[in-house]
């Protein structure tokens, strides 16, 4: 009788324990039911803040288009509506647009165009077709990529523009001839295409390094530098370029800024300024970086430049040279890999004689 009185009251306390499992059960669904009623309705919110918002944009589209622009070629051209298919035919225009996170929108560019690595990538998937060289532009490819907008060079490709627009396409030329046109044209794409917060941030970018780079450099003797694009013949900058201007900023004093433009040199001029730093820049060597470096030592006369004698000599090639050479967004990466070999004792550095990807020598 006494077991059967302790079956019963344990019965009874699980028949309670299970009653009130139960209960709690049955609570925390409905608490989960309110929960998920309450995040529906969340979501249910924010689906009509986004598409209030898309309503807004539009609006806010309707009313910014069209617009008028001035190009590099003094032409005037108005934009209609913001464009979702753009054609980039020269590299530096392909970096820009890449730069201000269009890549998106990118249809077309010219073969060379091949930084970053992303333009690769989508070429290699097919969601970018290749419209020819820079100066071999192919106008009929373009005009079957139903493009928005086609950004092309003032002075490399102006001779396309007609045939350009006897297909209906809008045409922009731009030119980079300094780092004010730089950041000019980067507004002005940004303007375009309504990336002007990104505009205003990678032209504060800009601003920033050259004014941290200046005034680093301002304190110290300029070094004198002689910047070459070819051997035989040696071809040279003078004033008014993009690459003397890189050199002035960084620190550097073109032996040559007395001159304007590009130009063939000989050595006997060269000698006689007698450079403290020789950059020889170029995308495609003819030759193997350390056969180039013996051919620069071994001009008669060269063994007495201070360059020389101090081995300041720095073969620049692939990324290292296109950062240079081209006037893109990478005005910063040129400006600073210049400061380096320069004033390599400013920023504790050594810089060796051969670069190519320069990522690894710039400290960020």
């Amino acid at each position: 009788m006494k077991y059967i009185s302790t079956l019963i009251i344990i019965a009874l306390i699980l028949g309670v324990l299970n009653t009130a499992m139960i209960f709690a059960i049955n609570n925390n669904i409905s608490n989960i039911d309110l929960s998920l009623s309450s995040l529906s309705n969340k979501l249910n919110n924010l689906v009509d803040e986004i598409s209030s918002t898309k309503r807004e944009l539009e609006t806010f589209k309707s009313f910014y288009y069209p617009i008028i622009i001035k190009d590099a070629l003094g032409r005037t051209v108005t934009i209609n509506s913001e464009p979702m298919r753009i054609v980039s035919c020269t590299p530096s225009i392909t970096e820009m647009l890449f730069a201000l996170n269009l890549s998106d929108r990118i249809v077309g560019v010219d073969k060379y165009s091949d930084y970053p690595k992303l333009v690769l990538e989508l070429k290699e998937k097919g969601l970018i077709a290749e419209v020819g060289g820079v100066t071999t532009l192919n106008c009929e490819k373009i005009a079957s990529l139903n493009p928005d907008i086609v950004f092309i060079d003032a002075s490399l490709q102006k001779k396309f523009v007609s045939t350009l627009e006897g297909f209906g396409l809008t045409v922009i030329a731009l030119e980079s001839p300094s780092i004010e046109e730089i950041m000019n044209n980067i507004y002005k794409i940004s303007k375009i295409t309504l990336k002007l917060e990104e505009g205003e941030k990678l032209i504060n970018q800009i601003k920033n390094t050259i004014n941290e780079i200046t005034s680093k450099t301002s304190k110290v003797s300029k070094q004198k530098v002689l910047y070459l694009v070819w051997l035989a013949p040696l071809w040279t900058t003078g004033n008014g370029t993009y690459a003397n201007e890189l050199i002035s900023i960084a620190g550097g004093v073109n032996i040559f800024n007395d001159k304007n433009g590009w130009f063939i040199t000989n050595p006997e001029e060269i000698i006689s300024r007698n450079p403290d730093v020789i950059i020889f820049s170029s995308m495609a060597l003819p030759k193997p970086p350390e056969e180039l470096l013996n051919y620069i030592k071994s001009i008669p006369g060269f063994s007495e430049i201070n360059a020389v004698k101090n081995n300041r000599i720095y073969i620049l090639t692939e990324n290292a040279a296109n950062a240079i050479e081209r006037p893109g967004p990478r005005v910063t990466d040129a400006t600073i890999l210049l400061a380096y070999i320069f004033h390599p004792q400013l920023f504790n550095i050594t810089v060796p004689n051969f670069i190519s990807n320069y990522e690894n020598i710039i400290r960020r």
